[in-house]
């Protein structure tokens, strides 16, 4: 008598596989891949349905033909999502365009911001990338912002001086005392001002630029908002000192930001006191901004104009910006030995071999710039074509 298999002993038995067996739902593989063929014919055929009926409707009512009309008429729902995609699209268009107040409406509106900034007792000031525009360094999301820009495939222009002396992106910070689990202090920051742009090796959640600071060793981090982050991170952005700046303003005054992050910290906008209790909010910028229908006042102008008309207003001095003697050259602390190697861009200099400040013919940087906070962000959203 022959033995018994060890399943047949644990008293299972063996399941055969059987040709075209049913498959959850009831049906077998190829009536699955059926369905599935009919299901994307389905598809095309109401793409090219689509594409024909948006062609139909970019011609002029007289121009079409009695066939087309009848497509027109059997094809409702396709009409009424076309002709939404096209007001979207317009209301687009427009949000990106650029308006200009005329000059005398702009002096009479400056009067008015005037006005409030004296009578504010607690002042706020929100500033983005428009307010660098007249130094040569592109905003983002004007006609020709750095996103504007990469999305339509072309290098971004800028003048590399005022790039990396004003757009902060020239600072690190490293912790020189970390506290003990009993200590109620916090940490001790010491800043490095550098000579150059330190974002380099730093993007979205990886902020280290792969120095460490020159008292405890540790990692040090740069101290800017990178593209996508949110406002919740700590030190050395100083959130929390910002907030609490927010909640005591009672006047709000945006000087060449879209908005389009800021309106996500609603923190900076106390959203949580009644509306008679917000701060009274003003806006310069030459596009639509998602903050218009709350603002008191919507200022079309540049910020530089718009700032020296409420410097007269006031009665304030604007300074001379002198290059030579810019106070970052003060502020910066050198790197120490073997850490030259430590970053790839170049450093400002302090030397009259290049142009003055005013002159007119200094070119501009035609190269990409890559890496660091610089045109980061567009390319994260690229989508990657699949290798066929």
């Amino acid at each position: 008598m022959r033995p018994r298999s060890c399943q047949a002993r644990r008293g299972g038995s063996r399941k055969r596989a059987v040709p075209g067996a049913m498959a959850a739902g009831g049906l077998s593989r190829s009536e699955r891949k059926a369905a599935e063929r009919v299901r994307r014919l389905r598809e095309e055929q109401q793409r090219e349905r689509l594409r024909q009926v948006s062609r139909i409707l970019r011609k002029a009512a007289a121009e079409r033909s009695a066939e087309e009309g009848r497509l027109l008429a059997e094809s409702e729902d396709l009409v009424t999502e076309l002709q939404g995609r096209s007001r979207r699209r317009e209301g687009l268009k427009r949000r990106q365009e650029e308006v200009c107040d005329d000059p005398e409406e702009l002096r009479k509106k400056v009067q008015e911001l005037a006005s409030a900034v004296r009578n504010a007792r607690y002042l706020v000031v929100y500033t983005g990338a428009g307010i660098s525009t007249a130094a040569s360094i592109p905003d983002y999301r004007g006609p020709n912002g750095v996103w504007t820009l990469l999305q339509k495939g072309r290098s971004v222009r800028c003048n590399t001086w005022y790039l990396r002396t004003v757009t902060g992106s020239t600072c690190e910070v490293g912790c020189l005392v970390q506290p003990s689990r009993s200590s109620t202090g916090t940490c001790t920051l010491k800043e490095y001002v550098r000579v150059f742009d330190v974002t380099e090796r730093t993007a979205l959640h990886r902020h280290q630029t792969g120095r460490t600071c020159h008292k405890c060793g540790a990692q040090l981090r740069d101290t800017i908002v990178h593209f996508g982050e949110r406002g919740t991170l700590g030190q050395p952005l100083n959130w929390e000192a910002a907030t609490e700046a927010a909640s005591k303003a009672d006047t709000i005054l945006c000087l060449g930001s879209s908005l389009k992050v800021l309106k996500k910290y609603p923190r900076l906008w106390c959203m949580t006191k009644p509306p008679n209790r917000r701060p009274k909010l003003y806006i310069v910028n030459l596009q639509w901004t998602p903050k218009d229908d709350w603002a008191a006042l919507k200022l079309h102008g540049k910020c530089d104009d718009v700032m020296q008309l409420l410097m007269n207003e006031l009665g304030l001095e604007i300074p001379l910006y002198n290059k030579w003697q810019d106070p970052i050259f003060s502020m910066a602390t050198p790197l120490r030995a073997g850490e030259e190697g430590s970053h790839s861009r170049k450093s400002l200099c302090r030397s009259r071999e290049e142009p003055p400040p005013d002159d007119r013919s200094t070119p501009l940087s035609t190269a990409p710039i890559l890496g660091g906070w610089f045109g980061r962000g567009c390319a994260k959203r690229a989508k990657r074509k699949k290798a066929t």
